[in-house]
């Protein structure tokens, strides 16, 4: 049995839709700026792994997570409002980046920081017909 292929996504659509997504921070991480830093507070896992160390060696409630300048400057704008557009932007006019060099670095922080739960993305619904 074969199987099925995958619609194919030009880099063009591949870029356009990720310029378009809108970052949002994860409620459940406080932040605070710390001399124009940003220091997440990242609340502890509450799963039986952590127990179970718990019992052995204390384990604290939260840790501390410092961006340096240029994250913490994305950070900032990672409302649910921004869209990473606005944010590659951003960073050109303000730290003198290349465009793709800006949406380079947004990718690879943003996919960082999503696969650590840190951030989650929301897109434009689609308008719907009415009939």
């Amino acid at each position: 049995m074969k199987a099925k292929k995958q619609p194919r996504i030009d880099r063009a659509t591949a870029r356009r839709e990720f310029l378009g997504l809108r970052p949002a921070r994860n409620p459940k991480i406080e932040w605070e700026e710390v001399e124009g830093r940003a220091v997440l507070t990242i609340p502890r896992p509450n799963n039986w792994k952590i127990k179970l160390l718990n019992v052995f060696f204390p384990v604290p409630e939260s840790r501390k997570v410092i961006l340096d300048p240029i994250g913490s400057h994305v950070w900032r704008g990672c409302d649910g409002q921004n869209r990473i557009e606005n944010l590659s932007r951003a960073l050109q006019k303000e730290y003198k980046l290349g465009a793709r060099e800006a949406e380079l670095s947004l990718q690879q922080f943003f996919k960082d920081l999503g696969k650590r739960g840190y951030i989650g993305f929301m897109t434009e619904r689609p308008e719907t017909v009415k009939e």
